[in-house]
């Protein structure tokens, strides 16, 4: 089974750009919610970090988050949950 990857991002962020190409780079599909504009995503994104995550950009895959732009962390949860 496939795994989702979520990205949870505040659009004025720089390091949105920087994980969207990141990820795109690397040939990994993903949904972007905006938590500043979406409760609901905001929410989701809080639960998903068990409140780990204060802000955004937090990347979520599988049942694996990344909180902001450690590119190792993200790396490795990659690596881990997709290849």
């Amino acid at each position: 089974m496939k795994k989702e990857v979520n990205l949870y991002v505040f659009p004025a962020s720089p390091d949105t750009d920087k994980i969207k190409k990141y990820l795109t780079s690397r040939g990994i599909a993903f949904k972007v919610y905006d938590v500043h504009a979406d409760q609901k995503a905001h929410k989701r994104m809080v639960e998903a970090s068990s409140g780990a995550c204060g802000a955004a950009p937090v990347i979520e895959i599988g049942d694996r988050i990344v909180c902001g732009e450690d590119k190792e962390q993200i790396e490795d949860t990659i690596t881990k949950e997709l290849e």
